[in-house]
């Protein structure tokens, strides 16, 4: 939904932070419903958010500069499953699929790109963000990134219970170093929620999706079963807003991002482009396959390039140490201190060969290789990197077709990538 001025009033936010309005239809998504629960619990929450957000709008001039950067950054992932039946306690490979999904939505690497609408596709975006299920828990030992506990409870709501093991779930681990997710059965028809990322940091940041809209294997029922309520969830835990605004159709609501269109309500199923309603009266009408709506799954397939700003600054503000925790590094011989790594990759867009200029430490440089992949994950070159420490490696691409690729730069212990556009 348009935002009607890039410097927001603080009068209005104010007010749009403070009035939730509910909407007619059924409620898929709890994140909006759990923040007024928090606001009855904690009145300061709203002076707080409103700060929050002040923030975020006096930094967002620098959001479209960082969104257009070639690093990605890696999001140690873990999963926290509560199960009471068997049923419920959802296989490994069922979550691997969530990750995977994960990075195919935020990279829009996603298959169903072709579906995005000819006139949505100049605002479509990749983010800056991928996941991976942790490697090394908080004490630095190795971890799939997966914990599970069988609860004496039928079901939880999003009051926050599966939260912690006294009331039946798993506590969070370090939410500074690890975007935590909790897979459990829900009550009240709720699919899942997020919590707003925030300058206070509570132990309970993260996303509760229900058992079988998680992931695309598995034990996941239609039309929710193709792993896009956490993307849509995470989005909330990243600070985005529901696309129409929730302001209970009135169209005067905002989601704070200005290449969205303007939105009565929520919307299901999957409409016929375009469709048009009550705020956006003409073609090409509203981005119902907007990750933050609430259509079928097999109908969402992007998020915009304001959104993806709108995410990166608010993790860069609130989060930024999620982008250098070590959650995602192998435990190697009990090694668990990383020193800094970087390199660059240039020409970016290439016309064939790229040049990874390295600036390394002795340390991390010792058995480094580069793998490259294509935009749909493919390997399209994976090789060892000699004398890398403060030298240059060319890799010639021109034997591959033009679009985005990954340079990731690795080695036992570390990892590290950026996007190249190859253009001939």
């Amino acid at each position: 939904m348009k935002l009607k001025l890039v410097l927001v009033s603080f009068l209005g936010l104010a007010s749009a932070i403070q009035t939730y309005a509910q909407s007619p239809y059924p409620e898929k998504c709890g994140t909006m419903s759990h923040m007024e629960d928090l606001k009855i619990k904690d009145p300061s929450l709203v002076q707080r958010m409103i700060a929050d957000e002040q923030l975020l709008q006096q930094t967002s001039g620098n959001s479209q500069v960082a969104r257009t950067s070639n690093v990605v950054y890696t999001i140690p992932v873990v999963v926290h499953v509560v199960y009471r039946t068997a049923g419920q306690n959802i296989s490994d490979a069922q979550i691997q699929s969530q990750i995977d999904v994960l990075n195919e939505d935020f990279g829009r690497r996603n298959a169903d790109t072709i579906s995005t609408p000819v006139d949505f596709r100049s605002v479509a975006a990749a983010t800056q963000f991928q996941f991976c299920l942790a490697r090394r828990d908080p004490s630095g030992n190795v971890t799939n990134g997966i914990e599970r506990r069988l609860t004496t409870l039928t079901s939880f709501s999003q009051d926050d219970a599966v939260k912690s093991y006294t009331t039946g779930g798993l506590d969070a681990w370090d939410v500074n170093r690890y975007l935590n997710i909790w897979v459990c059965n829900m009550s009240g028809g709720i699919l899942g929620y997020g919590e707003f990322p925030s300058s206070t940091h509570t132990n309970t940041y993260g996303v509760v999706v229900i058992f079988n809209s998680f992931g695309r294997i598995g034990l996941v029922s239609p039309p929710y079963n193709k792993g896009r309520t956490c993307t849509h969830e995470i989005s909330h835990c990243f600070r985005l807003y529901h696309i129409w605004g929730d302001d209970g159709g009135s169209c005067s609501g905002s989601d704070y991002v200005a290449d969205t269109p303007n939105q009565a309500d929520a919307t299901y199923g999957c409409f016929t482009f375009p469709h048009v309603d009550a705020c956006a009266t003409a073609s090409p009408g509203i981005m119902y396959m907007n990750y933050m709506d609430y259509s079928d799954d097999n109908c969402l397939n992007m998020f915009t390039a304001g959104q993806s700003s709108r995410m990166f600054s608010s993790i860069n503000a609130y989060y930024r140490t999620l982008f250098t925790s070590d959650g995602c590094l192998e435990v190697i011989n009990g090694i668990s201190d990383v020193p800094d790594f970087n390199f660059s990759v240039y020409p970016n867009p290439s016309e064939g060969t790229i040049t990874i200029d390295m600036f390394t430490s002795p340390t991390i440089s010792k058995n480094l290789k580069v793998r490259i992949t294509d935009a749909v994950g493919r390997i399209v070159r994976d090789e060892k990197i000699e004398n890398s420490a403060g030298y240059m490696h060319t890799v010639d691409l021109s034997g591959n077709e033009n679009g985005l690729y990954f340079v990731t730069i690795y080695n036992d212990n570390y990892s590290k990538t950026t996007r190249v556009v190859l253009s001939k």
